[in-house]
């Protein structure tokens, strides 16, 4: 697999969240579960990069007992919309964080770790690689950010080829019913993200350990740890 399948989505934040509310809901309970299962991150300081509305995070929080969480987005009105959905969905339950802060930056910004309150002992990002113009400086960016055993889980999928075909014919029905209109699978040609052998390279150059999952059912993911000191 080249390139990280995703979803083509209008640029407007709003009404992404309204699809991904509408079509994803049960996309991230599975994908999250998956990165508690071999992350075995549970506590700590947990970072969604790419956080969009928040969902997968609200599913992480889940999985465990995070004491704080931080939001990056470089689209501050999603970064409002997913403050507002993890203090809403999260009230009264004992998975909500103690803490919780929004970050508005480019992931590939050099001055990014200056300006986020890292670091993290977990940092997920799930279908935003496509969209970052300096691969390279994001992911560096993303390990930098880790706290001495930190563990980083990172790439996109559907959480099954059984969802994926799901949300599919969904998809087909909505443009179907709107006269072609709609949301549709993501063009792979227009994605950002490298193939997943020079992603090995980039880690093999930046002296990182990195777990490659990649299959139909899952998508594909970048799991790396920095070495405690």
């Amino acid at each position: 697999m080249s390139k990280t399948k995703g979803i083509n989505m209008p640029h407007n934040p709003v009404e992404y969240d309204a699809i991904a509310e509408q079509l994803f809901a049960p996309v991230y309970p599975v994908i999250a579960h998956a990165i508690a299962e071999r992350t075995k991150k549970r506590e700590g300081r947990l970072l969604d990069a790419g956080c969009g509305g928040g969902h997968l995070a609200i599913s992480v929080l889940r999985e465990g007992a995070f004491s704080h969480l931080t939001l990056l987005d470089e689209n501050a009105k999603a970064l409002k919309l997913a403050d507002a959905r993890v203090r809403d969905e999260l009230t009264g339950e004992a998975c909500a964080p103690a803490t919780l802060s929004t970050c508005c930056s480019d992931i590939c910004a050099p001055d990014l770790t200056e300006r986020i309150d890292g670091p993290f002992d977990l940092i997920v990002s799930r279908g935003s690689m496509p969209f970052w113009d300096n691969q390279p400086a994001a992911f560096k960016n993303l390990y930098s950010l880790l706290a001495p055993g930190g563990v980083a889980y990172v790439g996109g999928g559907m959480g099954s080829s059984e969802l994926r075909r799901s949300i599919a014919a969904k998809m087909a029905e909505i443009r179907a019913q709107n006269g072609g209109e709609g949301p549709s699978m993501f063009d792979s040609s227009k994605s950002k993200a490298l193939k997943t052998e020079d992603y090995v390279a980039l880690f093999q150059e930046m002296g990182v350990n990195c777990t490659v999952i990649a299959n139909e059912e899952e998508g594909r993911w970048f799991m790396f740890e920095k070495q405690g000191e």
